[in-house]
């Protein structure tokens, strides 16, 4: 079981809309996980002199920013297992602060099925509105060895060493496209976060008529498989970031620290409100 303490907030200038929305998503969270309110708290009432001051570009005037009407609840759930719990965070993504337990060991096929919902949730959602993660690739580096990576970096005593200072070995297969097969490569390379050990890569060619998909004329076009050692929050990172078209998991068992869960699921809730405010952001400008 994972207990968690979440935090809903509602904000709005009309308070009775704000109101019946957020009684709408209380009463959904409630009907579908086990659940205990705790408090809920507006800003009704609060002293009007604390309204923020805001500065006006275009004329350089002061004048007061409108003040919104906020409701706030604290929320006690319980869940029955690891993909109730990331099924929340993505579908209710919000802070949150993991109770218990203060470590949960997950079999390979329970996180990699998680795994999996993460991906398909947000490639659902990048796909229904046309929007993405922007990728950092860092500066490249010339001591990269393209040959080293196609044949493997670590030997096998070097691998288990790593599994048992709690690195996960996992293959995670993604579709790409580069100037060439090495080009690829080092971007996918230059583009992990710096504490992934990458292993072994290796790439096939997918054949397609240029003119279905003309950005490919004149370039490598293919999937990659990257085998890699890293935590399970950078897997989790992984899956909405680049949204893999499999991630396969080679350790047996999993073992998650109730801070683990907890960084898990506030960065969901933080992807989810990045994407969000980018859809927002776009349509008003």
């Amino acid at each position: 079981m994972i207990e968690i303490i979440s935090y809903q907030e509602f904000k709005g200038n009309n308070k009775d809309i704000v109101d019946n929305e957020f009684k709408k998503l209380i009463e959904k969270i409630e009907n579908k996980y086990s659940v205990e309110i705790l408090s809920i708290e507006s800003n009704e009432g609060e002293d009007k002199d604390e309204t923020v001051q805001m500065v006006c570009s275009c004329s350089g005037e002061e004048k007061e920013e409108e003040e919104l009407y906020a409701k706030l609840a604290e929320i006690n759930i319980k869940f029955n297992s690891f993909k109730e719990y990331i099924e929340y965070c993505l579908n209710y993504g919000a802070d949150l602060d993991v109770l218990e337990p203060s470590k949960l060991k997950l079999s390979s096929k329970e996180f990699g099925d998680a795994i999996a919902q993460i991906i398909g949730f947000f490639k659902e959602f990048c796909n229904k509105y046309g929007i993405g993660f922007n990728v950092h690739i860092k500066e490249e580096d010339e001591n990269i060895d393209i040959e080293q990576y196609k044949k493997g970096i670590y030997d096998e005593d070097e691998l288990f060493d790593m599994g048992e200072d709690g690195l996960i070995r996992i293959k995670a297969v993604f579709e790409g496209i580069g100037d060439s097969e090495n080009d690829l490569i080092k971007k996918i390379v230059m583009s992990l976060n710096d504490e992934i050990l990458v292993h072994k890569i290796t790439t096939k060619t997918v054949e397609i008529e240029d003119d279905k998909i003309p950005e490919i004329k004149n370039k490598f076009y293919g999937v990659i498989g990257v085998e890699m050692l890293c935590k399970p929050f950078d897997i989790v990172e992984i899956a909405y970031k680049f949204l893999p078209i499999v991630v396969s998991i080679e350790n047996k068992e999993i073992e998650l620290s109730g801070l683990e869960l907890q960084d898990i699921g506030n960065d969901l809730g933080g992807a989810i409100f990045e994407l969000s405010h980018g859809v927002i952001n776009r349509s008003t400008n």
